[in-house]
């Protein structure tokens, strides 16, 4: 009996493996799927050029392996590419088609990623088991499991091997739809009719895999399976389980898992450490966390500086800036490079305590340190002297940094915005907004709502409605917390202003 037969069996899909893949997937038609042809991707992308450079195949395949990583920026561009490489001659690779397809799913447009794999085989363009573990992937993430299992009897009948990516994708599919029995089946029938050839690698990734996706008890279930077979758990597994049973907050559990893992001569590495560490400094059992960090020491498997920041936040997060300042000097002594990230944590709790003193003084530490502050390190500086009441000197400060070339963002604008207005600075707020654009900086939808309220703060009616007509302009809605403070303030003074707002609002269907 082949696996495929057997799962069939199991999950009662009906797959019927004899049927060619290309009729059972025009039901995907159900979901709304365009199927894009040759001929009419050209007309659903309008950026399209067939004027365009031609691409060498050494051009494509470095522009496509970086796509993979990071996605295109629009879909018209993946259209456009896929186009473009159905034109080559001789056509690309089936790594080329794999890496767009890769890059489509980081994009989330998993039903266009099975349209072109679809299109791919009515082309007859070579395909191979990574493209169909893509599609299926795709398959799984649009909550279609059955279709997944439909391609898995078309790789069979294609003569191909399912490999372990495979395999765990449609796991992680059946789990998504709330189907763990049939997921557990699935995996035992892999082991026993050796579909994939299994070692504690290969356990690793499905451990792992699930543990990453959110289904913990899978991944326990799993682990638990791991002990009563010759593939015992590692060090890789086991620190899988515990980052899992950190993250669901069964800190004790994770705890227990530790020193069963010890017993058995199996001792925790840095990244172990730091998930303990960070499990226990977010649950308060500092000493333990302390603790962990000493027997890294002792071991040879010293801290690195993510260990000792998660360490400080700790602290931090608890109003024990002296513990965090205890640990900065400890990074110091053992030569460790504190980063951008350390700063902004002490930076924060400063801000958060209103010790603004201190927080400069960190601040100019990081100049004489040779660390280049970051734009989120501005923000904390700013969004600090703004909640201390000091909204000038924040406007002072964002001028100077300005001034010093640092790079400023719509989040720091927005910080000064806020502040600004809550400060009852609304002048100087409004003349800032202005300024964005000058700087290159096009104002979104939380720019609008911010000094949107702040002139409705401020009894600026007029300039409110100004704003409200440009961000309906621009295609943006009211947040909740503008409309609320509209109707609130309609129904206090019944100003005609704010009633023509609240009516655009209404009408724009924000």
């Amino acid at each position: 009996m082949t696996f495929i037969t057997v799962s069939s069996k199991l999950l009662s899909l009906q797959l019927q493996s004899t049927t060619y893949f290309y009729s059972r997937f025009k039901l995907l038609s159900s979901l709304s799927v365009v199927y894009f042809h040759s001929q009419n991707i050209i007309n659903l992308s309008p950026n399209y050029n067939p004027h365009s450079t031609h691409l060498t195949h050494t051009e494509l395949q470095q522009l496509l392996l970086k796509k993979s990583k990071s996605g295109f920026d629009n879909l018209d561009n993946a259209l456009d590419m896929f186009d473009k490489m159905l034109k080559l001659r001789p056509l690309p690779n089936v790594i080329d088609f794999n890496q767009l397809l890769t890059a489509l799913v980081k994009m989330k447009q998993y039903l266009i990623a099975v349209s072109l794999f679809r299109e791919m085989c009515m082309l007859s363009i070579p395909v191979d088991i990574f493209t169909f573990s893509i599609a299926i992937n795709c398959c799984c993430h649009s909550n279609r499991v059955d279709y997944a299992f439909t391609l898995l009897a078309t790789v069979f009948k294609r003569g191909f091997m399912p490999n372990v990516v495979t395999y765990t994708t449609l796991i992680r599919g059946l789990l998504s739809q709330h189907k763990s029995t049939e997921a557990k089946l699935v995996f035992v029938k892999i082991v026993k009719f050796r579909e994939v050839e299994c070692d504690v690698v290969t356990f690793n990734i499905m451990v792992n895999g699930l543990c990453k996706t959110g289904h913990a008890d899978m991944a326990l279930w799993l682990f638990k399976y791991m002990e009563k077979t010759v593939y015992k758990p590692d060090i890789v597994t086991y620190t899988s389980i515990i980052d899992s049973l950190c993250k669901r907050d069964r800190v004790n559990d994770a705890l227990c898992l530790n020193c069963k893992m010890i017993k058995k001569g199996i001792f925790p590495n840095v990244h172990t450490f730091t998930i303990l560490v960070n499990a226990c400094s977010r649950s308060g059992k500092m000493e333990d966390a302390k603790r962990f960090i000493e027997m890294m020491n002792e071991k040879g498997e010293y801290a690195d500086i993510v260990t000792y920041n998660t360490l400080m936040q700790a602290y931090c997060v608890q109003g024990q800036m002296d513990g965090a300042l205890a640990v900065l000097k400890t990074i110091s002594s053992e030569e460790i490079t504190p980063n951008y990230y350390t700063y902004n944590i002490l930076l924060d709790a400063c801000c958060k305590q209103l010790k603004m003193d201190m927080a400069m003084d960190i601040y100019r530490n990081m100049a004489c340190e040779g660390l280049k502050p970051s734009v989120e390190t501005h923000s904390i500086l700013l969004r600090g002297l703004c909640g201390l009441g000091k909204p000038m000197e924040a406007l002072a400060f964002f001028y100077k940094i300005r001034d010093q070339g640092h790079m400023l963002d719509i989040v720091i604008y927005q910080t000064m915005l806020s502040g600004l207005c809550k400060n009852q600075f609304i002048d100087k707020a409004l003349s800032l907004f202005h300024l964005m654009r000058c700087h290159g900086l096009i104002p979104d939808r939380d720019t609008y709502n911010i000094i949107i309220r702040g002139c409705l703060w401020n009894k600026k009616y007029d300039e409110a409605c100004k704003l409200v007509d440009k961000m309906v302009d621009c295609g943006f809605l009211a947040d909740s917390i503008t409309t609320s403070l509209l109707q609130l303030l309609s129904l206090e003074t019944h100003d005609p202003t704010l009633l023509a707002m609240q009516q655009k609002c209404l009408h724009s269907g924000m």
